[in-house]
């Protein structure tokens, strides 16, 4: 815990101070009363929100997601081992009873919010009651009321309004006029930098106070519960009733639940095809702890991977002498990844990524300056083919492919799938062309490309798709992993036919056009 503190402490420090510090430095430079007056606003509007959004979150709650006060009296009539907890909670931090809030709504989820301790909202679907035991409801809860004890409502305001602070200072300045603009605009241009940076250490604050939370629940339960609380609650986003107004409340609701949705869901999956297996789970989680991806992966994410999340509560759990259903460090020893193939794979990925932008500046050392866009338009051809490598596609299992720790969201692996297809890639979405494919060991997602572009996808998902419902087939194409993994479809083949899809084609087709564009304009500079 001191780690996760420390760290959350320290980046918050960093955050501010480095917002603090181009203020200073504006002070020194320059009396500039527009951006003064931005500060302010800022400030004030954030302040203003941080003062009424428990309300005005309450009604938007109420009036989209039917949301449901119950009074303490009937929080300990309906679920009195939760109100016992909550209680107990309250009671040795010295704030009131919060509102607790139910949602009628499969999807298991739980977040807080709130201006502070004295009027925390804490919000449960009826999810959490339907795919959680008793054990696991209260480990959620007492997830949830480590963020009110903490006060990370507070904390992320602070850290929050100290980025937009750098953006103001940015909008600004970079428009500034007169005899000291050059120096102002540097100065602009520095506090984006900070701004840029700062929005990925308020990321990494994030998921520090998710952590912080993890562990406050382990002091009330076992983390074992949790864990199991984070695996079922994945399965329920998979398996509840996939309807409008729920995708909506997942959405809205993905900074402030107790999972990230878009990874909840693939562990859900996972979850789903291992029939909860703690084993194959851990198998599974093995690229959150050894794939250099997956580190980039979770840079973008207001949670921990949840494989680091399991790692983490193992460890809490050894702390304690419990017992622990999840062993990822068991999982590597037993596959024993290369590191060297894993971070020469990411190297080659990262290159490869960058590969047009290398040849096109190259270019302008020994070819008119025009030739850069031919440069980048070959560039462009070398990243589809590594991306779409040739071959004989591999007979495979999805559940295989998920415990590959080599896997990557830049190079495909060609795979041969048999299962069918189940339904639509985005459920009760009637323009999705893309579909969830399943086999013998699970399923996942995949891409269809049609060759007439985003008429043909479109035309595919209103007239087509669902004729492949349920058909025995055998799919080929690339398998990709990065949030969650999906299938980029190369040929479907079933007993009506095959399916052709053409994720390379309009790839070639602007890669053609870019490199033709610069051959163009180079040997004819005249035209422009």
């Amino acid at each position: 815990m001191v780690r996760y503190l420390f760290a959350s402490f320290l980046t918050l420090g960093l955050i501010c101070s480095l917002s603090f510090g181009f203020v200073v430095l504006i002070l020194l430079m320059a009396d500039n009363l527009n951006l003064w007056i931005a500060i302010f606003i800022t400030i004030g509007i954030n302040l203003l929100i941080l003062l009424v959004s428990p309300w005005f979150t309450d009604l938007i709650n109420r009036w989209f997601y039917k949301l449901t006060f119950l009074t303490p009296e009937e929080v300990k009539a309906k679920h009195p081992e939760l109100a016992e907890l909550i209680q107990k909670i309250c009671n040795q931090y010295k704030f009131k009873f919060p509102k607790v809030g139910i949602i009628a709504d499969k999807n298991p989820t739980a977040f807080t919010y709130g201006t502070g301790r004295y009027n925390a909202r804490l919000v449960l679907t009826e999810g959490i009651f339907h795919f959680l035991n008793k054990d696991e409801q209260k480990a959620v809860v007492a997830h949830e009321m480590g963020h009110v004890v903490n006060r990370d409502f507070i904390v992320m305001m602070i850290a929050s309004t100290a980025v937009q602070i750098l953006y103001q200072i940015y909008a600004v300045l970079i428009r500034a006029k007169g005899k000291k603009s050059g120096n102002v605009k540097l100065v602009a241009l520095a506090a984006y930098v900070a701004y840029l940076i700062c929005i990925y250490l308020l990321l990494y604050l994030s998921r520090t106070r998710e952590y912080l939370a993890d562990r406050f629940s382990t002091d009330w339960t076992q983390p074992r519960h949790l864990a199991e609380a984070l695996i079922k609650i994945a399965y329920g986003i998979v398996a509840a009733p996939d309807e409008g107004h729920s995708k909506d409340l997942l959405r809205s609701t993905r900074h402030l639940g107790i999972v990230d949705v878009k990874n909840a869901k693939h562990i859900g999956v996972v979850s789903y095809i291992t029939h909860e297996n703690p084993d194959r789970i851990s198998d599974v989680m093995v690229f959150d702890r050894v794939n250099p991806w997956a580190k980039i992966i979770e840079l973008n994410s207001t949670h921990p991977l949840t494989g680091n999340r399991l790692d983490h509560l193992g460890d809490i759990s050894r702390e304690k002498n419990q017992s622990f259903p999840y062993d990822v460090d068991k999982a590597i020893e037993r596959m024993k990844p290369d590191t060297g193939k894993l971070y020469g794979q990411f190297f080659m990925d990262l290159l490869m990524t960058l590969v047009p932008f290398f040849f096109a500046f190259a270019s302008l050392f020994v070819l008119p300056p025009f030739f850069a866009i031919a440069a980048f338009g070959l560039g462009l051809f070398m990243k589809i083919f590594y991306k779409y490598p040739t071959g004989t596609p591999k007979e495979t299992t999805v559940l295989d492919e998920m415990c590959d720790p080599y896997l990557s969201p830049v190079r495909g692996k060609s795979v041969h799938l048999t299962g069918k297809v189940i339904g639509q890639g985005v459920p009760g979405y009637i323009f999705s062309e893309d579909m969830m494919f399943q086999d013998k060991s699970g399923m996942t997602f995949t891409d269809y490309k049609s060759a007439w572009g985003f008429i043909g996808n479109l035309f595919f998902a209103l007239t087509k798709v669902k004729s492949y419902f349920g058909l025995d087939s055998e799919a080929k194409g690339w398998f990709f992993r990065g949030m969650g993994s999906r299938l980029m479809l190369g040929s479907l083949k079933t007993k009506t036919g095959l399916l052709e899809s053409y994720p390379r084609l309009w790839s070639f087709i602007f890669a053609t056009l870019v490199t033709g564009a610069g051959l163009v304009l180079g040997l004819n500079p005249g035209l422009i």
